[in-house]
């Protein structure tokens, strides 16, 4: 028990945790709550949304520098930009208000994507759109561990906008010079040294007072829009918005020294350092230094192949782990309805091992079928186009519910009928052939035409009570009345789901007639669908023909006097036997 605790235990783990096994719709919707984050600073600032980031994030952006933790990314990402939205104070970087995707990439676990984000300048009613282009590699709870962001054009933008928000400066600041660089200097004194007043204080100072801020602020370069993360103004500009949040940290980057963010720096080792904890290469993002210490060059290339391999439903090389399962699962349950059966029926102990495996399958076709129908109904909305990914998931289960149980039948039992065994195979390799041309043509009216293929398989709980019931000798009459509505139950449900699956086809289908595989498919289905009905006739015929034979043995004349002890019942069900 402690084994398939730790294998389990170990399984789940791999099947939901593990970034490398996420689904790139998850990595779709992270960056978007991360888009959206971004659009509503102050909602990740006051917490009122969780943090994207995680605690050990390491992000780069181009104009600026490298920050390393979930804190202080979170007051350079997010806190940057409350100021912008100061509806009395023009700011030099405005506040993000909506966003467009233009290019994303998914390749697990890091994503390429490019967003135009629209800032807002609120005391100028106007907004303008800057291109962020990212490098994202998250963790295996979807957080963001590491970043590289590049403001596309961004010495563009801030020459663009400069001249417009100009004019407003110089009215807020009641300054009268038309040198727009002078006009951003004074503007990025002013701004910087109310913040330093205002909150470095005490152990926090850097500046003597106001008036020496000031003159240092308007002696020291404004800077290029590019030098961000250089010993200038606008350096000390981006971070004066922060210094509210830590002081202690805060406060001597917009000192004369700089700190540890605004100071020189050499071009070559701020382009060639590579700061991210965990690599932007998806390709090799599952194997960390230990995997390859000692592996050959030749042989890392190969492990790329091995972990870039794509995976389709017919990859020779795919192992599936929930098919493996699932097989053991069936192995499992038949040696439990074994052991039950043999411990509570005296009927089925007296069988023979042929009739014993065959009443087996029955029960677990009963459990199997019904799980597998509840999967098809609730998922059902696809008939109408309603397409989810969690309906097209329970289609796939109910897929491999049936084909498992299947192939573990043909296995398991000691023999099996033509026209059963050709039920099976024909069933086997519909759903087989629809699930790989799904993932080929990518229809998704694919689904509603397995969906109703499938009905016709995980309908049949009655003759499997009925077919249970006669195995193990219950009431004769009841059994009789079983048979025979399974009979004609089945027949008309599967009647019925064929010639509803053949008018689905024709009215959501045949329209990609053009293609010569489309047009293979269908040819296909109508043979399947042929070869299928006949079984299910022919099956409906036997098991109608047992009710019959059942029928028949009622109607035995009453017991002989010799025979008294014995009840009508007992006799009926001896006579059974001997058809």
């Amino acid at each position: 028990m402690l084994l398939w605790a730790l294998t389990a235990s170990i399984v789940s783990q791999l099947l939901v945790s593990t970034a490398a096994y996420r689904q790139p719709y998850e990595y779709l919707e992270a960056i978007q709550s991360f888009a959206v984050a971004f659009t509503n600073p102050s909602s990740v600032i006051n917490s009122s949304i969780a943090s994207p980031l995680a605690e050990e994030v390491v992000g780069r952006i181009d104009v600026t520098t490298t920050f390393v933790g979930q804190e202080l990314n979170t007051e350079y990402l997010f806190g940057l930009f409350v100021e912008g939205a100061s509806e009395t104070s023009t700011q030099l970087i405005g506040s993000p208000s909506s966003y467009t995707t233009q290019s994303l990439v998914v390749e697990p676990p890091v994503v390429a994507v490019s967003l135009v984000n629209n800032l807002r300048y609120p005391t100028i009613n106007s907004s303008f759109p800057l291109q962020i282009d990212l490098f994202i590699a998250f963790d295996d709870d979807m957080k963001i561990i590491s970043y590289d962001a590049t403001l596309r054009r961004w010495s563009e933008f801030f020459t663009y906008l400069v001249p417009l928000i100009a004019p407003q400066i110089a009215q807020e600041l009641n300054y009268t010079t038309t040198n727009t660089t002078e006009l951003i200097s004074m503007k990025t004194a002013v701004d910087v040294c109310g913040m330093s007043t205002e909150y470095c204080t005490g152990t926090n100072q850097v500046y003597d007072s106001n008036d020496a801020c000031m003159e240092f602020m308007t002696q020291i370069p404004f800077g290029n829009p590019w030098e961000g993360g250089m010993d200038n103004g606008w350096c000390r500009y981006i971070h004066k918005n922060m210094v509210k949040y830590r002081p202690e940290v805060h406060c001597p980057h917009i000192g004369p020294t700089g700190g540890d963010m605004c100071i020189a720096r050499d071009y070559v080792q701020v382009t060639e350092d590579m700061p991210f904890n965990n690599t932007l290469l998806s390709y090799n993002a599952s194997y960390n230094a230990l995997d390859v210490k000692n592996v050959p060059d030749n042989n890392r290339m190969e492990l790329v192949h091995v972990g870039t391999e794509v995976v389709y439903m017919t990859t020779v090389a795919f192992y599936s782990v929930s098919c493996v399962l699932y097989m053991l699962l069936l192995y499992v349950m038949a040696k439990l309805v074994e052991s039950l059966l043999g411990r509570f029926s005296l009927y089925y102990r007296a069988m023979s091992i042929t009739n014993k495996r065959n009443s087996v399958t029955y029960v677990m076709d009963i459990f199997l079928t019904t799980g597998a129908l509840v999967l098809q109904l609730v998922s059902s909305p696809v008939l109408n186009n309603r397409y989810t990914f969690a309906a097209s998931g329970m289609l796939k289960v109910t897929a491999l519910i049936i084909s498992g149980l299947y192939i573990f039948e043909l296995t398991y039992r000691i023999s099996m009928r033509w026209p059963l065994m050709t039920h099976h195979f024909c069933t086997i390799f519909a759903i087989v052939l629809l699930l790989s041309v799904l993932s080929y043509t990518r229809h998704p009216a694919l689904m509603g035409a397995g969906n109703i293929w499938l009905f016709q398989a995980t309908t049949e709980q009655s003759v499997f009570v009925g077919l249970l019931m006669y195995r193990l000798d219950c009431s004769p009459k009841l059994t009789r009345n079983v048979l025979y509505f399974a009979a004609i139950q089945s027949l008309v449900f599967k009647l019925g789901f064929a010639a509803y699956l053949l008018a689905f086809w024709a009215q959501h289908l045949v329209q990609f007639h053009s293609s010569s595989d489309d047009i293979a498919l269908s040819v296909l289905l109508v043979i399947l669908t042929v070869l299928l009905m006949s079984t299910q006739v022919y099956g409906a015929g036997a098991v109608w023909g047992l009710a019959k034979k059942v029928n028949r043995v009622m109607e035995c004349p009453p017991p002989s006097p010799a025979e008294s002890t014995k009840s009508h019942s007992t006799l009926v069900l001896e006579e059974l036997h001997k058809v």
